[in-house]
């Protein structure tokens, strides 16, 4: 859900659709405590909601996708952190960085 609400957010207002553009669509909609969100009404049409929807999807698949492959090719640093956290309880930031310089982990900022 929460992540879901955060591409829906990059793509209406932070402008991450190609589609869409540098745009942003769909108000603000007030306070959800005071029932304000809930039921505005949105101020875009039936189609536009559809591209939103399957930009949401596309950002939502290729995120996901990323992750996953980040996560399998550290995998074996991944189980060393996970033995260490298991005999120690902690780890400092230097003991962290470390671990993957010493297992030649990539650095993913793109």
């Amino acid at each position: 859900m929460q992540v879901s609400r955060v591409a829906k957010h990059m793509v209406e207002r932070f402008g991450f659709s190609k589609k869409i553009g540098q745009i942003a669509i769909g108000g603000g909609g007030g306070n959800p405590f005071l029932g304000q969100q809930m039921s505005s009404q949105k101020d875009y049409s039936m189609a536009t909601t559809n591209v939103v929807d399957a930009e949401v999807r596309e950002l939502v698949d290729k995120v996901y996708s990323r992750a996953t492959q980040i996560i399998t090719s550290q995998i074996d640093i991944l189980h060393k952190l996970a033995q260490l956290l298991i005999e120690k309880e902690t780890v400092d930031g230097e003991e962290f960085m470390s671990l993957f310089i010493d297992g030649k982990a990539e650095l993913y900022v793109s």
